[in-house]
């Protein structure tokens, strides 16, 4: 799980999975409130093609979903 620091004052908390076919290499990430993930506030696709050719996928998921959840959220 991702903590993400939205404001000073809102931290949301991303989960990553394991996309299926035809993403299969990409990610689905849920968005939540809370670090228990009982209140789900997003989601989003990371398309394997977003990755492709990187060296640490995990990672550029990582900053994707940063950025994404940022101009989603603010």
């Amino acid at each position: 799980m991702l903590k993400v620091e939205i404001t000073k004052r809102r931290c949301v908390y991303i989960n990553f999975t394991e996309d299926t076919p035809p993403n299969r290499g990409g990610f689905y990430c849920q968005v939540y409130d809370d670090p228990l993930m009982n209140y789900e506030i997003d989601g989003f696709t990371i398309h394997a093609y977003e990755l492709a050719g990187a060296d640490d996928k995990k990672r550029n998921a990582y900053i994707i979903a940063t950025s994404r959840a940022k101009s989603r959220l603010r």
